[in-house]
């Protein structure tokens, strides 16, 4: 697995850790379909979330969240309808939102050093 994969997976664990603590219930992770995936999927508040996990392990290529554009929400909440339409849940009403994850150094023990980690609640385009 490249680094980089391996680095979004860990974000992904840490961010899903956040959230269940947040009252969150995690309903999918790294959900597929035809047209594209969504990082986690989970119920809040009686709305179904989209969210956009991105991880870095340093800013040189910008803050997370800069790379969660107006044309990437869009498609995010296109597949969160879908995911709604696929698991028969078109009731509820759905939102994005996003999580960055800063990382420190990679560890060997396995345990990953959170820098920082931010959460922006129901993103709009």
């Amino acid at each position: 697995m490249r680094a980089k994969d391996h680095t979004g997976l860990i974000g992904e664990e840490k961010a899903a850790d956040f959230l269940q603590e947040a009252g969150h219930r995690i309903l999918d992770r790294r959900w597929r379909c035809k047209t594209g995936e969504l990082d986690l999927v989970t119920l809040h508040d009686g709305e179904l979330v989209a969210v956009e996990v991105k991880t870095r392990r340093g800013l040189g290529y910008g803050h997370p969240l800069e790379a969660v554009t107006a044309q990437k929400l869009q498609r995010l909440q296109r597949l969160i309808t879908e995911y709604a339409s696929a698991h028969n849940m078109w009731a509820l009403p759905r939102r994005v939102d996003a999580v960055s994850v800063l990382l420190g150094s990679p560890q060997h023990s396995g345990d990953e050093e959170v820098l920082e980690l931010d959460y922006l609640k129901d993103l709009r385009g």
